[in-house]
Order: structure tokens, then sequence, then C-alpha cells
């Protein structure tokens, strides 16, 4: 399970929040805290990986998985997206197995499913303040004067857990707020903003001083990532699972016992930060081999190639592939279409969460549990097809749910 699962562990057997690369690595930023924090306070009741704990956090990340889709069911009712194209979206993403083991085992611990979540809530939150602000009646000006709380804590818990989806409806509610409301409203959302941030980031960075002795307010492993993704060896391997594997087993603490011994001697930051380096020099002698890796990672965030979900090359990873493939397609025109047909009714906010969280990870290798994060939304997108059947855009007004 990696990082996420050594870190719980370490929570659940009372030694803080460290251990992300191993036996003898101490304290740790490498990963955001809520995520593995709950799973080691399952596991401090419960014991690391005994039955019962398993099953309580499989239910745990199958709920967050269920969660997401009726948030997302709910949100595409407020884009007017009839019931009947919904209820086919919320079909797939509950009975399709495109990433079966991703929401029972992986995000048990990892972040993403809480992340998409949050994100999922955030969305719905953010389409009801939208709609209410366009209601006709006189109290809505009142409303008008005051910034949505609800979207402001959903962006703010969600930029804690995952800054590039945090980031995207950060950027959401800027749209939101400069469109629909005065400036002394966004003033104030702004400034709670700030505030439940700081809530959040400040402590954790002292922490992160204390124990790291540097500067770090979300996490320490930018750099190795990049080092990760910007790898030579992938632009023309024909087996790019080997030259990711070999990648990691180069320079990747959990994989290299030698990367290790480094991390335990100068500090995971100082590892970080020197990997990255030497990222960003290849990056800045290479850029033309650095832009076609960063398309190719943009495209994979959206259509994800078959080694990122299937490394067995199974006929069942062929055809998951296959239908991840036709999802992204089609999420991708029906925001095509539901920007040209439900512009008024907050189409550009999906819009900003897919194609803004895409544009920040693209310098990153993504793999299952980064593309998930845009799945869900990419099947709801899918269902927005059924609006071609509108003979013109101004449809007949529906009830949203």
């Amino acid at each position: 399970m990696g990082e996420a699962m050594n870190v719980a562990i370490a929570l659940g057997e009372g030694r803080g929040f460290a251990g992300a690369y191993g036996p003898g690595h101490g304290a740790t930023a490498h990963l955001l805290p809520l995520g593995p924090a709950l799973a080691g306070f399952v596991y401090r009741w419960l014991a690391p990986r005994s039955l019962a704990a398993e099953a309580i956090l499989a239910c745990w990340s199958i709920g967050l998985a269920i969660g997401t889709y009726a948030l997302l069911y709910r949100a595409f009712g407020y884009l007017r997206i009839p019931r009947p194209a919904r209820l086919g979206g919320l079909a797939v993403v509950m009975l399709a197995p495109a990433y079966f083991t991703v929401e029972t085992v992986d995000f048990r611990v990892w972040e993403g499913g809480l992340a998409t979540f949050l994100a999922g809530l955030f969305l719905e939150r953010l389409l009801v303040a939208h709609a209410r602000l366009a209601e006709p009646p006189v109290s809505a000006h009142r409303r008008a004067m005051r910034f949505p709380l609800a979207p402001i804590a959903c962006a703010s818990l969600l930029f804690f857990v995952n800054p590039p989806l945090g980031g995207s409806a950060f950027l959401c509610l800027v749209v939101f707020g400069l469109a629909r409301l005065p400036i002394r409203a966004n003033i104030v959302g702004g400034t709670i903003a700030a505030g439940l941030l700081s809530v959040a980031i400040v402590p954790w960075t002292i922490r992160n001083y204390h124990m790291l002795g540097a500067f770090v307010p979300l996490r320490s492993n930018a750099g190795l990532e990049l080092a990760l993704a910007n790898n030579p060896e992938m632009l023309e391997a024909t087996d790019q699972s080997a030259a990711m594997e070999h990648r990691l087993l180069a320079i990747h603490p959990t994989a290299n016992p030698q990367a290790r011994m480094v991390v335990m001697r100068i500090g995971e930051v100082a590892y970080a930060d020197r990997r990255g380096v030497e990222a960003k020099a290849w990056i800045v002698a290479h850029p033309g081999d650095a832009a076609r890796l960063w398309l190719r990672h943009g495209r994979q965030m959206l259509l994800p190639d078959r080694w990122m979900t299937d490394s067995r090359h199974t006929l069942v990873g062929r055809v998951r592939t296959v239908f991840l493939k036709l999802v992204g397609a089609a999420g991708v025109a029906g925001l095509v279409l539901l920007l040209a047909r439900r512009w008024r009714e907050g189409a550009i906010y999906p819009a900003i969460l897919v194609l803004f969280t895409t544009l920040l990870l693209v310098p990153f290798q993504p793999v299952a549990r980064y593309t998930y994060v845009l799945y869900p939304a990419l099947c709801f997108l899918s269902a927005s097809l059924w609006l071609l059947r509108e003979p013109h855009a101004e449809a007949r007004r529906t009830h949203p749910l």
C-alpha cells in the first residue's frame, strides 16, 4: 500500500505521523495528514491491519465513492440535466468496475476518495448557491450581499486534502463571486476563506518546521514527484509500466534502500529538493521533450493508458481501458455541449474542476489514484450528451432534482 499505509500504521502504533518510506524513516510531511490520520485512528482503536479495522476502512472507502456519486447526481440536476440521463450516469459509476481496486482498497488510506467526495460536495453546494441567486424574489438581493459559506468551507478543506482540486475549487469561487456578488461580499468571503485555510495550514506548517526543520506548508515531496514524472525514458519506452517501475526503483525511497538511507541522512525535504533541482534542470535543457511528456500527462488524465490500470495485460484490463477512454472522450464532448447549453446555470464550474485540475497536474505522472478524481465528473458529463435531444438551448425548465 506504500507511503499512506506506512504512515497510518505508524499512527496506529503510536509512532506519530512518521515512517512514510518504511522502517527507520521518522517524521514525515510526504502526505497531507487527514487521509492517513483517519486510517490511523481506526488502527489505533482496533490494531493495524486487523480484520475489523480493514472492514471499517473498506466501508469508509466505498461509502465515499457512493456519496460522491449521489452528490454529483444532485449537482447535475441543478445544471438541468434530465433525470433519465443522470440516472444513466449514476448507473455507470455505481455498476462499472472501472476503478474497483482504487475504490475498495487504495482509498482506505490514500486521500483520493475523500478529495473526490469533497469536490462533489463543493460542486453541489456551489450550484445550489448559484441557483438561489438566480431566483426572482425580493430577498435575492439580501442573499447576494454575503458569500455562501458552505462552498468556502468545502473548498478550504478540499485544498488541505488535495491542493490541485482545492485550487480549482477556489478558482470556481472567484468566478462565482466576481460574476454574481458585490465587492463587499467577495472581500468578506475571501477573508473567511483565508481564515479557514490558516486554521489548517498554519499548525501543520509549524509542526513540519519543528519536526523536519524546514518550511513545508503542504507536502514535502513535490520535487521527488517532479523527478519521477519528467523521465526521458518514458518518451520512447514501448513498455511504459516497466519504464515507470525502473524510475521508481532508481530514485524513490520506498523502492530503493540506498535512496532511503540518503533520506535518513539528509532528511526527506532535502532529498526531494535535490531531485526537484535535477528534474527542473532537465526540463530547462529539454523543453521540447518536457512539453511532449506534459501533453501526454494531460491526455492521460482524461484518457488513461492501459498500463496505468492494467500492468498485467489482462483481457478485463483491456476492456476497462477501452471503457475509460470512451468515458473520457464522451465526458469532454459532454462538457463542450454543457458549456454551450447550460452556461447560465453554472456549467463553468464543472469545467474548471475538470480542466484546471488537469492543467495543474500535467507536470506530474498520472496514476490510477490521480485519474480517478476526474472519473465521476466525466461520467456525469457524458450524461450531458442527452442535451443533444433538445431542439434548442432554451429547452423547457424542469425542477432540478
